[in-house]
């Protein structure tokens, strides 16, 4: 029995190896290779650039003094509504001397030329009266008493707006109180009670002191790069993506095309403007927020296409490759095949000739 049980074992021995030899041969052989497998499609393909900017007013007014002083008062807050000529805050005049010294000088003038004009008025009079001078005569001299009366009303009344910023005679006419210019909702109070702001004129624009939007006509405002500026003309679409709101796409349509642009980290950016479509339906209680515009430029509607990953480009040209064998083959066998393609989004390519949607192609190389 052992010799059998012997030559069991060899046997046994002689076919491990054997099979551990076949197993590390069949290892170290190179699988074929195997790629994904894509039937093109018909899909609507658009060419779009993309812009970075924010929702903004269209109409928006910065509120600004007609007086330089203190700001004494602020009747509104940030966030609220308000109509044309609501107030919004009070100014506290403070004099500037060379104004001061200028209108107390034009009353003592006025009041020493009053008092001559008075003094040759009444001499005029008592001739009148002693039927010495005429009638034109004493009429002269009258007129002449009351533009005196004027002028020195006028001085008084100056002085008043320098120490108040109004006076009597423009009671109407309040410089001291800032009010709202539009209906609209407060976006910024930049300046705090007690801050020293300057009027609007000539020389200055004035100090802020507050800023006011309508937000019911809203326009997207944005920068595109040099690069894509000169594929954008005023009226085409625009897919709009608010960042506080990812899920809701805004339609609307480039307005507006700044023709200089303003370099910004090395790069050209031009500045875009674009009315949005829905803004009757879809109203933003704040402004500022940042979103994305897609302007399409160029759209390709129900056409045959295919990712481009499964575009092969040489000189120029392109190819597919479309699969010979059966789909359940382990071996996969392509025919390669000249197309020519059209419209391309940068994930999907229009392809004019070559194939057809029955066709199955090559992809990428499975890992």
């Amino acid at each position: 029995m052992r010799p059998i049980i012997k030559k069991i074992a060899a046997f046994i021995a002689i076919l491990f190896v054997i099979f551990t030899f076949y197993f590390i041969w069949q290892k170290s052989q190179p699988k074929p290779d195997e790629y994904e497998l894509l039937t093109p499609k018909v899909r609507t393909i658009e060419e779009s650039s993309v812009a970075t900017g924010q929702i903004e007013s269209m109409i928006q007014v910065n509120i600004k003094p007609r007086m330089t002083g203190i700001l004494s008062e602020i009747y509104v807050k940030t966030g609220q509504n308000v109509k044309k000529g609501d107030p919004i805050a009070r100014i506290r005049v403070i004099p500037d001397m060379t104004a001061l010294n200028n209108a107390e000088g034009a009353i003592n003038k006025s009041r020493l030329n009053l008092e001559e004009v008075q003094r040759e008025t009444n001499r005029t009079i008592s001739l009148y009266n002693d039927k010495v001078v005429s009638k034109e005569e004493y009429e002269q001299a009258i007129n002449r008493l009351n533009l005196a009366k004027e002028e020195l009303a006028n001085a008084k009344s100056s002085l008043d707006v320098v120490l108040n910023g109004n006076s009597v005679r423009t009671a109407k006419v309040n410089t001291t109180l800032i009010t709202s210019t539009i209906n609209g909702v407060i976006l910024d109070l930049p300046m705090e009670v007690g801050a020293s702001v300057v009027s609007t004129n000539t020389f200055t624009e004035g100090t802020t002191i507050a800023t006011i939007a309508d937000m019911k006509s809203q326009i997207f405002k944005g920068k595109i790069d040099e690069t894509e500026v000169e594929k954008l003309r005023v009226g085409m679409p625009m897919k709009i993506t608010v960042g506080a709101m990812k899920s809701k796409e805004i339609l609307g349509k480039l307005k507006e095309i700044e023709t200089k642009g303003n370099k910004e980290n090395g790069t050209i950016m031009f500045e875009i403007k674009g009315d949005l479509e829905n803004n009757g339906e879809l109203v933003f209680s704040h402004a500022g927020y940042s979103a994305n515009a897609k302007i399409i430029t160029e759209k390709e509607e129900n056409v045959l296409s295919i990712e481009e990953t499964a575009v092969d480009f040489e000189n120029d040209k392109a190819y597919v490759y479309k699969l010979k064998s059966s789909p359940k083959d382990i071996k996969q066998e392509f025919e390669r095949i000249p197309v020519e393609l059209g419209l391309s989004d940068g994930i999907y390519v229009q392809v004019k000739k070559g194939i057809t949607k029955n066709d199955i192609l090559r992809g990428n190389k499975k890992n």
